[in-house]
């Protein structure tokens, strides 16, 4: 098919689907609004990204599928399973951002863009700015040169923020200076060397905090542990002595109104060893549960480590693809020193570039191919055979 503007437009036209019909999916950052208490809506609203398993970390709810549903679908399910704990309104649900697709090749402007409800690779040409000019190779080989050390410069940097990752979730040694190559890379490293040393700091300083309150707790259990000790010897030495005033009483040797003040110190301390056990008892808890915010919180910091770990991860694996085939082009330019060909004799070809099963597969496309968010598209050049270059073709046969 060739490059027909106005029957690609039509094509939009008729292929485009609204917006409400919309199945979400991981990367979209989902818009939702809870109308009600000032305080409730404020901690059940916000903007929410669909992580790559297809869920959102939802307040009071936790993670939630919401891959393949629609906006509506989903404000359904989230008002059915906040009811059993809260009195809200059904909330609101759009989505704020779609996942982007990405442009590749022989365009004005590579880069992602937003993806878009039954966009097509035409109308993704034209967010781009069409095709290259290709009346001026030697500036195009150096935008795809500037766009493939923007991409090494992004790929170095994804590199150093996930060896910084990976030495804070496994409490390794993160050592910058083996990763600086040139002035801007030692930039980055920098950066990232100082979130090291922010972020080992102030696990060092939570946990110097929860040491110092352990110590508080056990301090104070040894403390009561002492003060029951003597109390029930102190109980002993009463028990026995009554014994003794009640054998004196009993034959008239004592008055019975020392008997009754002996029996009530008696009562006083065992009642003064009870409060004591008391406060040991809430003290271990206490103690188990400096133990417990510790264990969560480092859980925590691990758990939000380890997300930025996976995003890093995807992003690098996103741009390792796209830096491929920005060399793939700078390839080109060194073999075919021609590539300025006339734009009558240029057609092109588009190549997607689709996450399948969890592997990327390439097809070719024409503009009128239906994009899904996390697409790829890449744009290169065929030559188109004239009638005189098949007359000549064919004399030389």
């Amino acid at each position: 098919m060739t490059w027909s503007p106005a029957s690609a437009l039509e094509a939009v036209a008729a292929n485009s689907i609204k917006a409400e019909a919309y199945t979400v999916g991981p990367g979209d950052t989902l818009q939702v609004v809870v109308f009600g208490d000032e305080n409730v809506s404020s901690i059940l609203s916000g903007r929410f990204r669909i992580e790559p398993d297809g869920s959102i970390h939802y307040p009071l709810l936790g993670s939630v599928p919401v891959t393949g549903r629609s906006t509506l679908e989903i404000a359904k399910m989230l008002h059915t399973e906040l009811a059993h704990q809260v009195q809200v309104l059904p909330p609101t649900v759009t989505v704020a951002e779609f996942a982007p697709v990405f442009l590749l090749g022989d365009v004005n402007r590579t880069g992602p863009y937003q993806y878009q409800p039954g966009m097509t690779v035409f109308e993704l040409m034209l967010l781009a700015g069409g095709v290259s000019d290709p009346s001026d190779p030697a500036s195009a080989r150096i935008a795809v040169e500037q766009q493939a050390s923007i991409l090494q410069l992004q790929n170095f940097s994804l590199k150093i923020k996930r060896a910084r990752l990976i030495a804070e979730t496994t409490g390794e040694q993160f050592l910058p200076d083996s990763l600086k190559s040139s002035s801007d890379a030692a930039s980055l490293v920098e950066v990232e060397a100082s979130l090291f040393e922010v972020h080992t700091a102030a696990s060092e300083s939570r946990r110097t905090i929860y040491d110092a309150q352990k110590a508080g707790y056990d301090q104070e259990i040894t403390s009561i542990t002492q003060s029951i000790t003597l109390h029930d010897e102190e109980v002993q030495l009463l028990e026995e002595q009554l014994q003794s005033q009640q054998a004196l009483t009993e034959r008239g040797l004592a008055a019975l109104s020392a008997l009754r003040e002996l029996k009530r110190q008696l009562t006083g301390t065992r009642r003064e060893a009870l409060e004591f056990r008391t406060a040991l008892f809430r003290a271990r808890q206490n103690r188990i549960g400096v133990d417990q915010a510790q264990a969560e919180a480092e859980a925590q910091t691990l758990s939000n480590a380890l997300e930025q770990l996976r995003d890093v991860e995807a992003a690098l694996s996103q741009n390792e693809i796209e830096l491929s085939a920005t060399k793939s082009r700078l390839e080109q330019f060194s073999v075919n020193s021609n590539a300025a060909e006339n734009a009558l004799g240029r057609v092109p070809h588009f190549t997607l570039i689709s996450l399948v099963d969890g592997h990327y597969a390439e097809r070719s496309v024409d503009e009128l191919t239906l994009l899904t968010r996390g697409d790829i598209v890449k744009v290169s050049f065929e030559t188109r055979r004239t009638t005189t270059d098949t007359a000549a073709a064919a004399g030389v046969q």
